[in-house]
């Protein structure tokens, strides 16, 4: 594959991973997100364009606001980074696997939904929050692009059915436990994203991506009670190991079905 395609395709995605920050801050703690200036969030400093490489002005900066000094959060970087090296490999899945046909369609829903899941994990993981604005609507979005499909003929009827119902059984699955656990097991919030999950990746990689979570969801709390970081009683939230095993699912989950059935048939 072109090496200054795949360099273009990274460079996109740190752009995209720049925007993803604001959009994560701003569906939080308020403000537009199309029409708001960017500025510093210690001095209120409205930021330049040279401010606002991604990665780059971070590290010309030496992690530092240009203006009051104060350090910024690593997280900018992080995120930008992140979102570069995930749209390379949304890219390449596309167009090594043939996903959906491979169609320009199909490419913009690979990275629409690996746009989401960034943005939900760092609310969630920042802010212990999923907002609504975000998760709402992409759930509709997710479901006008699944249509997309099926009147294009890159999934059947059938298929898209199939992903509405799986949504539907995972989401009320959810909501039975945070209503009998009157929210001490997961939140509210955790509803709607697995509702999201199951119509983005389908059936049965959603089996995939709850086990993928679950998993490194436990992984993680146990090596937290290891370090002392928590004590026996506390929550961690779930949603960024959940969003962790979409990506999972939406790229491996049939595959790692696949090899699973294989290993306990032999």
């Amino acid at each position: 594959m072109d090496t200054l395609l795949l360099l273009l395709v990274f460079i996109f995605g740190t752009a995209v991973g720049s925007f993803l920050n604001v959009v994560a801050y701003r569906s939080i703690h308020g403000g537009s997100i199309v029409f708001d200036t960017s500025a510093c969030p210690a001095c209120k400093h409205k930021l330049v364009p040279l401010d606002l490489i991604p990665v780059v002005s971070f590290l010309l900066l030496a992690g530092k606001c240009r203006y009051c000094r104060k350090k910024i959060s690593i997280q900018y970087p992080l995120v930008e980074t992140a979102t570069g090296v995930l749209f390379l490999l949304s890219f390449f899945y596309w167009s090594q696997v043939g996903f959906l046909g491979n169609s320009l369609l199909s490419l913009a829903y690979l990275l629409f939904i690996t746009s989401v899941f960034i943005v939900l994990f760092v609310t969630d993981l920042k802010d212990g929050l999923l907002p609504n604005s975000i998760v709402i609507s992409s759930i509709a979005a997710a479901a006008v692009f699944k249509l997309l499909f099926a009147l294009f003929g890159y999934m059947s009827p059938t298929q898209l059915g199939v992903d509405l119902l799986t949504a539907l059984v995972i989401g009320l699955i959810f909501f039975l436990i945070v209503y009998v656990s009157r929210e001490k097991a997961m939140g509210g919030g955790d509803i709607k994203l697995v509702f999201l999950i199951g119509l983005a990746v389908g059936w049965p990689a959603i089996l995939v991506g709850l086990f993928a979570g679950f998993l490194t969801g436990a992984f993680v709390a146990v090596m937290l009670l290891l370090i002392g970081k928590k004590r026996f009683g506390e929550t961690i939230p779930l949603g960024p190991f959940l969003t962790i095993g979409g990506f999972i699912s939406l790229f491996w989950g049939q595959e790692i079905l696949s090899l699973y059935l294989k290993l306990i048939s032999t």
